[in-house]
């Protein structure tokens, strides 16, 4: 298990870095970045997670999530 928790770790930090990275690079673009937290301890999980009714309810709360920024995303690509 030390593996996967060193692999996720690896992920979290790699998506923070694209995300310093895409501003540094371009900061003078318009970007709209879908990455709502979702904080609640029942909605923990890892790569492992198996349970479908918790996949469901983070696949609706990700499309909430999109939705909430589809005004700005609307303006990008338009």
């Amino acid at each position: 298990m030390l593996s996967v928790l060193l692999l996720q770790r690896t992920l979290e930090i790699n998506t923070q870095s694209m995300d310093q990275l895409r501003y540094v690079l371009f900061r003078h673009l318009p970007t709209v970045r879908v990455s709502e937290t979702f904080g609640r301890p029942e909605m923990a999980t890892d790569l492992f997670e198996h349970d479908q009714r918790k996949l469901n309810i983070l696949r609706q709360r990700g499309a909430e999530s999109f939705g909430k920024q589809d005004a700005d995303l609307k303006r990008l690509f338009v």
